[in-house]
């Protein structure tokens, strides 16, 4: 299986610059009609994906929503390490709050 290589910075941009001068060739020989119906289509792509993206977003609500929150102290008050769910800190012993 053949990986991809990460583009660096620089190539990123050429990338872009060369997809902006092929899109705009490609408009500069569509018709007016064309081009608004082009629109019109890119248009109805965005709203669908902006939709499809907050779908995902809801739902992710959702489910973060469902998972139990943890009472008590995250961190250790007197080590500051994190807090296993006990009464005591597993690190230094110190009574959690």
């Amino acid at each position: 299986m053949e990986t991809m290589k990460t583009p660096t910075p620089e190539e990123l941009q050429q990338l872009l610059e060369k997809a902006q001068r092929d899109l705009q060739a490609a408009l500069d020989k569509m018709t007016p009609e064309e081009r608004a119906q082009a629109e019109a289509r890119a248009q109805k792509a965005i709203e669908e994906d902006r939709a499809s993206m907050q779908k995902m977003l809801d739902e992710g609500a959702k489910v973060a929503a469902s998972i139990p929150q943890r009472s008590g102290p995250k961190f250790c008050p007197n080590c500051g390490a994190p807090a296993g769910g006990g009464k005591f800190c597993t690190n230094c012993g110190n009574p959690l709050r």
